[in-house]
């Protein structure tokens, strides 16, 4: 009886110790599936973030792509050249754009004009207005009087040598006339005398002596 007793006691003591090894190793393949698990979820995450990494050239890619971005920018942020696509106007050689200053007409009368140009009663300014181009000069006479002489259309750097009239001078051609005028205190015309040289090259003296009849005589 008592051998039965203990056998059955043995029988559950080895029936209950293999149930608890059973639970342990169940326990154990419990515990070991979740790290399992987690070293899988870590190998998901590398496969995973593995094509992220072949895609670092497109982000390179994207980095040198920004300056081309930002020439853009400054291109349009840029003011545009005035200047450009423009012609430049050259001023034209011909018109400065100043009026040039007009030149004034040179007031000619012969010297057979003059004698119709002076007369007697005339002032001193409207005779030299009819004698512009000439030299006047305050000179003496033979007879002691006062007289201006003018120079008519001489030649550059004639200076004549005396108060007589230049007969030579006006021969050679070193000026059209001389014409002696004398004027009254108050500044009028109260006679003239003309030289100058006919077409044939000889030399006139018209005379004015103050009554409006003048005589012509030739020198020589």
């Amino acid at each position: 009886m008592y051998k039965h007793i203990i056998t059955l006691g043995a029988a559950f003591m080895l029936i209950f110790a293999a149930g608890c090894q059973s639970q342990e190793s169940s326990s154990g393949e419990r515990k070991a599936e979740p790290a399992k698990t987690e070293q899988s979820v870590q190998d998901e995450q590398g496969q995973a973030e593995q094509p992220a990494k072949e895609e670092s050239p497109d982000q390179g890619t994207a980095k040198e792509e920004e300056p081309a971005k930002e020439e853009q920018d400054q291109a349009e942020t840029e003011p545009a050249d005035e200047n450009a696509g423009t012609e430049t106007e050259e001023p034209d050689q011909g018109d400065t754009g100043e009026e040039q200053p007009a030149q004034e007409e040179t007031h000619y009368v012969s010297p057979f004009e003059m004698r119709d140009e002076i007369s007697i009663g005339l002032t001193k300014e409207e005779a030299e207005s009819v004698l512009q181009n000439t030299q006047p000069s305050e000179v003496t006479t033979e007879d002691g009087s006062k007289a201006f002489r003018y120079d008519y259309m001489p030649a550059d750097g004639y200076k004549p040598a005396a108060a007589d009239p230049d007969v030579e001078g006006i021969k050679a051609g070193k000026m059209e006339a001389q014409v002696f005028i004398y004027y009254t205190p108050e500044n009028t015309v109260e006679r003239f005398t003309i030289y100058h040289k006919t077409d044939d090259g000889k030399v006139i003296e018209y005379r004015d002596e103050g009554n409006g009849e003048g005589t012509e005589s030739l020198i020589n």
